[in-house]
């Protein structure tokens, strides 16, 4: 059987996790002075309270080799293979410490680490996609190649509700993002294929909105609403959504502290063609 293994910038919701026996291995978070493991959905709330009210800035880190190698024991001890799924190797260490807890398993063959070039809702589509292609009895490397074509066609895009968080990440320069505040320009960004860019700067947050709507194919084959911190402007995102694609399923999926540290409070959308 084909098991599934991810971090935890996947943001898979726990009764999902649960139904389907997905291995989650936390990212750390280092954030006034206290280290924690990057929870699931829905856990995020006091971090958040917390950190849209200080000018404190998180730091983040990968998880151990040990913690992926106990995890590929696991399946390879209950007689299954994996694939997993990590976060874009453009933002983080933890693929490089996947594959090489890989190396250290009990059979690397039955272990195949992906670089999902993204992070978030991208890598739960992902999981979905792995989880019905298994059901119609494809193999482990069937899926995988599968998989790679789905990549070169899933994007997820984010609107910042302010330009600080990514001042203080280094991102944007200060003179920038006093100058996006003044004028309420919002940008537009966009992470495909492990690079993240600055696709549009748009004024004010309604026709960012409307924008990121405009960006999503007709037809895709999974549909995220997704949001940092519970913004106000999610349940404007979502609505519009729904109007847009009255017949497409959207799921809605919310981001939690490790991508929260590069970009701040956010709405966006993603989506796997």
């Amino acid at each position: 059987m084909i098991k599934l293994i991810v971090d935890s910038t996947a943001y898979i919701p726990k009764d999902y996790i649960e139904k389907h026996d997905i291995q989650v291995i936390p990212l750390h978070v280092l954030y006034m002075d206290q280290e924690f493991e990057e929870g699931l959905p829905g856990s995020y709330d006091k971090f958040f309270e917390s950190f849209t009210k200080t000018k404190l800035f998180p730091k983040t880190s990968q998880p151990s080799p040990e913690a992926f190698v106990n995890a590929y024991n696991k399946v390879i001890e209950e007689g299954n293979e994996a694939i997993v799924f990590t976060i874009s190797a453009s933002l983080s260490g933890t693929n490089s410490v996947a594959n090489l807890a890989r190396e250290n398993c009990l059979d690397p063959e039955k272990i195949t680490v992906i670089d999902s070039m993204s992070t978030g809702q991208n890598i739960w589509g992902y999981c979905m996609e792995v989880i019905e292609k298994a059901e119609e009895g494809l193999s482990r490397q069937q899926i995988v190649d599968y998989i790679a074509t789905l990549q070169e066609n899933s994007q997820i895009c984010f609107v910042p509700d302010s330009l600080e968080y990514l001042k203080r990440g280094g991102r944007i320069g200060k003179v920038s993002a006093t100058i996006g505040s003044l004028l309420q320009i919002k940008p537009v960004l966009t992470f495909k294929q492990g690079t993240l860019l600055c696709a549009k700067k748009i004024f004010g947050m309604g026709k960012a909105i409307a924008d990121l709507i405009a960006m999503i194919p007709k037809k895709t084959k999974r549909l995220f609403a997704i949001h940092i911190a519970n913004t106000k402007f999610f349940d404007v995102l979502l609505a519009k959504m729904k109007e847009a694609f009255p017949k497409t399923k959207i799921y809605e999926g919310e981001l939690g502290p490790v991508v929260a540290a590069h970009i701040g409070p956010a709405v966006g959308v993603c989506y796997i063609c």
